[in-house]
């Protein structure tokens, strides 16, 4: 964003088309449910997403990924999450200790009866150990778009079931170093010369 100031400290704001168009939505949104809405609110608060590129894996539907990092020293795999609005994913089970922060809108969780169980609001930070019931996870109003960190495996991470708690596929380290390579690379930052 550009500022131009005249000689009284005042001056226009310059911002692209996009910027615009979602300061536009902002505004839209609180004036068409109000202020206090918990869905204008959501709406006011969508994290930039546009230098992201979200993949999807053939099969996995409302769910969308874009690997950080894998570190097989640390046994680290830093993935972001986009997980559709009031939507669900696959029933699954996590093999890996793992933290999670809500970058935006709600993550839903579920139990393996469809059940929900617990609401992950943006800000929201959770730790935990490997193990734990299946569960189903979506979104909200809005997508939700979470940060998952998974350590302390270099095998499997993610246990993929169907509804009589079979597994039907696996996710593990290996998995996501093949699509950490496959995938474009996360945008870097530059550095002004100085």
């Amino acid at each position: 964003m550009k500022k131009d100031m005249d000689e009284r400290g005042l001056g226009d704001v310059a911002v692209t088309r996009r910027q615009g168009l979602v300061a536009m939505g902002a505004a839209a949104a609180v004036s068409l449910l109000g202020s206090g809405s918990a869905v204008a609110k959501e709406f006011a608060g969508q994290f930039d997403q546009s230098n992201i590129k979200w993949n999807s894996i053939e099969g996995f539907e409302n769910i969308w990924y874009h690997i950080i990092r894998v570190d097989p020293e640390a046994k680290v795999v830093d993935i972001i999450f986009k997980f559709a609005a009031n939507k669900k994913v696959v029933l699954h089970r996590h093999h890996a200790d793992y933290s999670t922060f809500i970058i935006q809108g709600e993550l839903r969780l579920y139990d393996k009866d469809g059940a929900l169980k617990e609401i992950r609001p943006t800000g929201s930070f959770v730790q935990a150990k490997a193990g734990g019931a299946p569960h189903e996870e979506g979104g909200g109003h809005v997508d939700c778009i979470a940060w998952f960190s998974n350590w302390g495996t270099d095998g499997m991470i993610y246990e993929i079931l169907d509804a009589d708690l079979n597994k039907v596929a696996e996710f593990g380290f290996n998995d996501f170093q093949g699509l950490f390579a496959a995938q474009a690379q996360p945008v870097q930052p530059t550095f002004p010369k100085i």
